[in-house]
């Protein structure tokens, strides 16, 4: 969300570097290559993840006298006997590169329960991605990668922490943070700094979207203007913006010690994008949408801790082909697709969405509502729904992108000329959340509690199906509600709500508009306990200092919020931090 940026810049270049240089520059971003093709496949959900192997060799793996890991290490997607394993060697090497890995259950990785090794290449920008099976639930383990260079010196990279999922049983507590919205130019990643310090206790990131930013412009803040500096369009701009990202240390930091479940939002593309088209996309100036989201797409798998191949075999987030352009010429082999679902334990059942490249339309006024004008699409909908009726944890969590409980300018019950905000929300696509809502109140179920982003504010609802008619919802009780949602707010970024009125919306129990940070999730069997931390006003001040501002509970069986005291205490039993 948020206007589109249209400035250019001539692209920066960087100078060679001495092979010493190379090896000691931290922010050292290796030019990529030039797009190379593959082929597309439609997984079902159903089918078990494969451990994922590297491109072929072509055609002999030659040691390079150059590598390193300046993009840190990172993992993600957790289930109970795996979690994805990523990082990415730079290097001199114009030919494929052996990367060796390890797993161990002890910080100084002195026994490992696994190794192997992945062939890399410039096929997949020299990013590694690892997936390896038959691991202990809810567990924590240590990795590393490493290179072995030409002349025999081993070039390995910082040491990761990861956890498995829980099975049922395995815990009576979980713990979350959760974040989108990370814009560079805007400040430093204060708030990843902060959650670092929580981190041993915590069982997952849930980010929900914009991940990068692909507006051009410079920033005030040295070292943070974009690279490319323009807006970015191609595969090579995509894959340098998603390499930039990853140098930043704060961002490093919380990915070296958890895994993150990620979902994309337009930024991740372009501002306000949708299946077919965007708003910041001029077709023709820029290329073809479908081209340039296919590049998207294929960068960002290649770039973040996301499985392959894990999405269901409903819509992927493609139209019809560029004109003299094969589809399998820029969307990433099995990937498109970013819906999926994680059950942790018998506490929480997370079902990720996409309601941005998968299915939605253009939005056509926040006053018609029809099958038609959708972000979920019919599959992607029946999957949401079947999952929440066949859920058996106590907790039904959604994460993703947009806001979902309705925001009127004029607070009457829709049939009696109620108008609403922001058509870029559930808001605009009314018939997927009268869907939604209409399940939940049919088949009586409890405790759902929906994660959103995107508005770059905090705003924590009730979520009834008419807030504005008192014979549906009382505000002073709670009665009539039938689920919560929690917003992110920015990490770094600024609020683009300018004028908000409580009174008008009175299911909305906890606002700020300004200030940035995460909100952390605490998970029992009795409640749900969101944490809002804020860091410092200050973005162009790098700092790890938080300050807890508030504290809502979902008590099992309310489906309603309420006013809590203080923050949740840390586990003492937390696994060690990686060194």
């Amino acid at each position: 969300m948020g206007a589109p940026h249209r400035r250019r810049f001539r692209k920066l270049q960087r100078p060679g570097l001495s092979r010493r240089g190379f090896l000691l520059s931290s922010g050292a971003l290796l030019a990529v290559p030039l797009l190379q093709s593959c082929g597309q496949s439609d997984a079902p959900l159903t089918t078990p993840p494969q451990p994922l192997p590297g491109p072929l060799p072509a055609p002999v793996v030659v040691a390079p006298t150059m590598a390193a890991f300046l993009h840190g290490v990172a993992s993600g997607d957790p289930l109970t006997d795996r979690v994805i394993l990523w990082t990415r060697v730079t290097t001199d090497s114009t030919t494929p590169v052996a990367v060796d890995w390890l797993m161990s259950e002890t910080p100084d990785l002195a026994s490992p329960v696994q190794t192997g090794r992945f062939i890399t290449s410039s096929e997949r920008d020299y990013t590694i991605k690892i997936d390896p099976a038959g691991l202990k639930s809810y567990t924590a383990y240590y990795f590393q990668f490493s290179v072995t260079l030409a002349d025999g010196m081993v070039m390995r990279s910082p040491i990761g922490r990861s956890k498995t999922a829980p099975k049922a049983g395995d815990t009576d507590r979980l713990r979350f943070v959760s974040a989108s919205c990370q814009n560079m130019t805007f400040g430093y990643f204060n708030s990843h700094s902060a959650a670092v310090a929580k981190a041993a206790d915590i069982d997952a990131m849930l980010f929900l979207g914009d991940y990068i930013y692909e507006t051009g412009g410079a920033s005030q803040i040295e070292g943070r203007s974009p690279i490319p500096a323009k807006e970015i369009t191609t595969l090579s701009d995509y894959r340098q913006r998603h390499a930039q990202y990853k140098t930043d240390p704060d961002l490093q930091a919380l990915h070296r010690q958890i895994p993150f479940i990620c979902v994309w939002d337009d930024h991740e593309t372009t501002n306000n994008s949708y299946r077919a088209s965007a708003d910041n996309h001029t077709e023709g100036e820029e290329g073809c949408w479908e081209e340039r989201m296919g590049w998207a797409i294929r960068a960002y798998f290649e770039w973040m801790p996301i499985r392959d191949n894990a999405a269901t075999a409903f819509d992927a987030p493609t139209a019809a082909a560029c004109p003299g352009v094969p589809l399998s010429g820029y969307l990433p082999e099995g990937n498109g697709r970013i819906v999926r679902r994680f059950v942790f334990g018998d506490l929480v059942d997370l079902v990720m969405l996409d309601t941005r490249l998968a299915a939605r339309a253009v939005q056509n006024g926040t006053d018609i509502v029809t099958p038609e004008q959708t972000f979920l699409g019919d599959a992607q909908r029946a999957f949401l729904l079947d999952a929440l009726s066949t859920s058996t944890a106590t907790w039904k969590f959604i994460g993703q992108q947009m806001t979902f409980a309705p925001l009127k300018i004029v607070p009457l019950p829709e049939d009696m000329g109620g108008t609403f905000l922001n058509s870029d929300a559930w808001d605009g696509y009314r018939f997927d959340r009268n869907a939604v809502m209409s399940h939940i109140e049919s088949n009586a179920i409890q405790n759902v509690v929906v994660l959103s982003g995107d508005t770059h504010v905090v705003t924590a609802f009730d979520l009834p199906i008419e807030p504005s008619d008192p014979t549906r919802y009382n505000p002073v009780t709670g009665e009539g509600s039938l689920a919560v949602e929690f917003s992110n707010n920015g990490v770094a970024n600024v609020g683009i709500i300018g004028e908000f009125f409580q009174a008008n919306n009175p299911h909305l129990k906890y606002a700020d508009l300004v200030n940035q940070g995460y909100l952390l999730l605490d998970v029992t069997t009795e409640r749900v306990q969101g944490e809002y931390f804020f860091t410092s006003p200050a973005p162009n001040v790098r700092s790890a200092q938080e300050l807890f501002a508030r504290a809502l509970i979902c008590e099992a069986g309310s489906q309603r919020l309420t006013l809590g005291t203080l923050p949740s205490s840390a586990r003492s039993n937390a696994p060690a931090l990686a060194p």
